[in-house]
């Protein structure tokens, strides 16, 4: 049991650094304007990722740059909308 106890507080560590990592990731696209589809959505997908640990409480910083996509492609960023809503309702 202490070797699972132990594997979570390692996952929990990688997380928290892949969530810092990623917070960044959002303000650099936002505030540099990235237009970039393919780095949009590589960076939704991965929040997507932390969305079955974080939960709703990742909904503001994926929300923000879902925003921002919405001016780029509204297609893809309302079918992200919807992957996410998924996501929280299965939960």
């Amino acid at each position: 049991m202490k070797k699972i106890v132990k594997e979570i507080k390692k996952l929990e560590i990688l997380l928290d650094k892949k969530l810092y990592i990623l917070k960044d990731k959002v303000d650099y696209i936002i505030s540099n304007k990235i237009s970039d589809k393919k780095e949009i959505e590589f960076t939704l997908d991965n929040l997507l990722d932390l969305v079955y640990w974080y939960g709703d409480n990742i909904k503001e910083l994926y929300y923000s740059l879902l925003e921002f996509y919405k001016d780029i492609d509204l297609k893809a960023a309302s079918d992200y909308e919807k992957f996410y809503l998924d996501i929280i309702n299965e939960e």
